[in-house]
């Protein structure tokens, strides 16, 4: 199994699509955000051609292992949502997101996240897993909102900027409850 690397989903608000070379102006200053870089493992200089980096990158990876969508909001790119790790044998993916600050507070990565959640469930993969770290509440609240159940804390699992270690929440969602 793989994933399509030319799937689009939409959701009322959103079109989840492959990113591109015009994503790189917003990936870039999202990217400076302070709240996202207090937990992604980002530099606080991103520049263009790291921006592109990642939206190339993102883009062709393994199609068996991961598939990442950008989040478009009127037009911009306002953020990603990816599934990685695929495991097709015990039906299992885990998905990772983020969002940038002009595109907060609307529920709209919990949107996403839900629209990504079904594809997967689609293609045939039962559990998807989420890892958020014990201090960011914000991403636990869209694990929640999104229907993920915590199930467990991962001690010392996660890296945060600076080499500093943190547990990590683990949450699923099961495609039968």
């Amino acid at each position: 199994m793989t994933f399509d690397r030319g799937v689009t989903l939409t959701t009322d608000r959103l079109l989840l699509r492959p990113f591109a070379e015009r994503d790189v102006p917003d990936v870039v200053e999202a990217a400076r955000d302070p709240e996202m870089l207090r937990w992604m493992l980002w530099a606080p200089d991103e520049d263009a051609e790291q921006a592109r980096e990642f939206c190339t990158r993102i883009v062709h990876e393994d199609p068996v292992h991961k598939i990442g969508f950008a989040v478009e909001v009127d037009g911009r790119c306002s953020g990603s949502v990816s599934l990685q790790r695929a495991d097709w044998m015990f039906g299992r993916v885990e998905i990772g997101y983020w969002l940038a600050p002009w595109a907060r507070g609307r529920g709209l990565i919990t949107e996403a996240v839900h629209r990504v959640v079904d594809y997967a469930f689609a293609e045939g993969l039962y559990r998807v897993e989420l890892l958020a770290a014990v201090g960011n509440e914000p991403s636990q609240r869209v694990a929640e909102r999104a229907g993920f159940v915590r199930e467990a804390v991962l001690r010392r699992a996660g890296l945060l900027p600076g080499g500093v270690r943190t547990d990590l929440v683990m949450f699923a969602r099961l495609a039968e409850p």
